[in-house]
């Protein structure tokens, strides 16, 4: 497996996304390029208007007006996609931005948005797994030939080739046992769910070093990134403030759409906050937050920190302050 050079910790951001925002994204993400950050990340949701249907349609555009920022994808919705098609258009984007994109993939978890596309929700690990197969074949060879359970195909030749070397690299999602086992086997490496805290962690990075070397590596070879839902502000009281308020609006917007809420957001609404955040979420002043991201590095070997820090209620002059505090207060420490 190869990936993009990783020397110390790298800091990256989920930019405004979803309807109208394009605009506001490519200021965010060329600012966030002057000001030192080191990668920019959307999602891909269908039927959401937060999110953008085509996470790869929006980073090609980024990538255009860009030069050094990485992009990547927070998650693309494997099963729900042809893996042949997904292949060609991940090595297009390589192309378009240098040589600069990551491939985040998830099985995805709104099962109303999988079957009005038209899969079977039921099959997504399934198809999850034989997608990941199908795109190493299309990679590994230059003419490839592939006999799976949801895809097939015979000697077909993928163009156009990456710029990286063997392909872009892909981070797995998932909070799985099976997503562990198929990062370390089919992927690059593990991409977690924001939602579980370093204690839960813990157990499952070891679970997946153990699958990475059944897999012939050693864990320090693989990339360690992850997720996180993000507040900075000048005043670390109002960072929370404003944290369990977006919280209160998330899982209003999930009412709202008839999705499921994951337990662990019930708990930050009608819980205790501070007890919900800690160990979970990146949140306070830009030295709070350093800290923080300094104890995932200490205790789970994290070596890239991707922060959600868009979402609903999250206006674009919010996202400028973040970044401008992130590249006074954050960026200089984790150079250190």
């Amino acid at each position: 497996m190869s990936g993009i050079d990783t020397d110390g910790m790298k800091l990256g951001f989920r930019c405004s996304e979803g309807s109208d925002n394009f605009q506001n994204a490519l200021r965010e993400v060329t600012y966030a390029e002057e000001r030192g950050l080191d990668s920019a990340w959307v999602a891909e949701h269908h039927g959401w208007d937060i999110i953008w249907p085509s996470s790869h349609l929006a980073l090609a555009g980024l990538a255009t007006r860009t030069e050094s920022i990485e992009l990547g994808t927070s998650v693309t919705l494997l099963p729900q996609v042809n893996p042949v098609r997904l292949a060609g258009e991940v090595n297009l984007l390589d192309q378009i931005s240098d040589g600069r994109f990551r491939l985040g993939v998830g099985v995805g978890w709104r099962e109303s948005e999988m079957e009005n596309i038209g899969y079977d929700f039921g099959e997504r690990g399934a198809r999850m797994t034989d997608h990941l197969k199908a795109m190493n074949a299309l990679w590994d060879d230059d003419v490839a030939s592939y006999d799976g359970e949801y895809i097939s195909f015979e000697e077909f030749e993928l163009t156009p080739k990456p710029v990286q070397d063997p392909h872009p690299p892909v981070w797995v999602g998932g909070g799985v046992e099976q997503s562990l086992e198929r990062a370390a086997f089919l992927g690059e490496t593990w991409f977690p769910v924001w939602l579980d805290t370093i204690e839960e962690l813990e157990p499952m990075y070891s679970k997946f070093d153990d699958f990475v070397r059944e897999a012939g590596d050693e864990p320090s070879e693989r990339d360690r990134p992850i997720l996180r839902v993000a507040w900075i502000d000048d005043d670390p009281d109002v960072a929370r403030e404003r944290l369990q308020e977006f919280f209160d609006r998330l899982v209003q917007n999930y009412r709202d759409r008839n999705a499921t809420i994951p337990a662990a957001m019930q708990e930050a609404v009608n819980g205790d906050f501070e007890e919900f955040a800690d160990g979970r979420l990146i949140y306070g002043d830009p030295e709070e937050c350093v800290d923080r991201i300094e104890e995932f590095e200490d205790r789970l070997g994290i070596d890239h920190m991707v922060l959600k820090l868009y979402n609903p209620g999250v206006d674009h002059e919010q996202m400028m302050k973040f970044i401008d505090l992130l590249g006074d207060g954050v960026v200089p420490h984790l150079e250190e």
